[in-house]
């Protein structure tokens, strides 16, 4: 973990992101939900697992530099 002085940006600099679908500029916390088949799982069993993302809080949507990257192999 980091511990040394944290830089300072100016926000105002920064890039804003947009939603690829409205264009709105306000995102939420959400989960997409990724299946684990049993043969990979650790216990065994089945089972889901939720992945946080940012959905766009206008028109639901989650852009694809949002979306978790997770190959099958990673599973």
């Amino acid at each position: 973990m980091y511990n040394g002085p944290k830089p300072r940006i100016n926000p105002e600099l920064l890039q804003d992101v947009k939603c690829e679908e409205c264009g709105g500029e306000s995102f939420s916390s959400s989960y997409v939900i990724k299946r684990c088949p049993a043969v990979v799982s650790p216990t065994g069993d089945e089972i889901m697992m939720p992945v946080e993302t940012f959905s766009c809080i206008g028109c639901g949507h989650i852009n694809k530099e949002f979306m978790p990257n997770l190959k099958k192999h990673e599973l």
